[in-house]
């Protein structure tokens, strides 16, 4: 029982650290992470939730359960936080919607059905719960997240990494060389641009000038790139199209489409 409660725990640690960092720094596509993180999750937490219960049957091991059905329950929260997100990215293509639960929802029934056979009667409450309560949540997030406008959020996002960039040019008195020269705090929370799965924000500075932007298409099969400035302050002497390394680097990914650039 105890090597089986440690490697949940830890499974649990683990699924539950990858669930909070930016899905496109780890997986290459949006159905690795829906259809294999996100279920991975769901049935670990139902998992805890059963050594859990089981457990606190015991009272001298009843204080053991605190950090159980806390890494559950933040498991939990950490999957429908997945679902939001690949949901919201989701619609920066030809979206699917509710077909991206499929696999999720599967997983939630066969943990909750394995709840309800494996615990006792009268915990068997906890099964149903989770069986009914967890896919209703998980309808409820993606219908949030298919409500998102996704350039409102990429141009709110921008928002938040100017006011960062201003903010370590009124203690430092000069723009950072790159995003990276940001304090640790303030680059772990800066938001990606919400466009193309995977891109970065294009971003060039000197002391007195920078311009910050993202790359833009006008719709998700257009092959038409555009480099599109958010913010720029200053002026250097010699300025290059915005964001062409980044289109670059999209036209190597993606070399059967003919991409061309545009800036605005």
């Amino acid at each position: 029982m105890k090597a089986t409660l440690a490697i949940a725990l830890i499974t649990g640690s683990i699924l539950l650290a990858i669930l909070f960092i930016p899905t496109s720094l780890i997986f290459s596509s949006l159905m690795t992470a829906m259809f294999i993180l996100v279920p991975m999750a769901l049935v670990n937490a139902a998992f805890l939730l059963y050594l859990g219960l089981r457990l606190s049957s015991s009272e001298s091991q009843a204080r053991i359960t605190i950090p159980i059905f806390l890494v559950a329950i933040l498991l939990i929260i950490g999957a429908f936080f997945n679902i939001y997100t690949l949901t919201v990215w989701d619609n920066t293509y030809d979206p699917l919607g509710y077909l991206w639960l499929f696999v999720p929802i599967f997983a939630v029934l066969f943990a909750g059905l394995a709840l309800l056979i494996a615990l006792p009667s009268r915990t068997k409450l906890a099964g149903i719960a989770y069986l009914l309560l967890v896919p209703a949540l998980m309808i409820w997030v993606s219908t949030l997240a298919q409500r998102i406008d996704f350039r409102v959020l990429t141009s709110q996002n921008a928002e938040r990494v100017v006011q960062a960039i201003e903010s370590f040019y009124a203690r430092e008195g000069r723009y950072p060389a790159s995003l990276s020269e940001l304090t640790p705090r303030s680059i772990l929370a800066l938001p990606e641009p919400v466009i193309i799965y995977g891109q970065a924000w294009c971003y060039e500075s000197g002391d007195d000038y920078y311009r910050l932007g993202y790359v833009d298409r006008e719709h998700w099969s257009d092959p038409r790139l555009i480099g599109r400035i958010y913010k720029a302050e200053g002026q250097s002497a010699q300025q290059s199209l915005m964001c062409e390394a980044e289109i670059a680097t999209l036209q190597e990914a993606d070399p059967f489409i003919s991409y061309w650039m545009e800036s605005q």
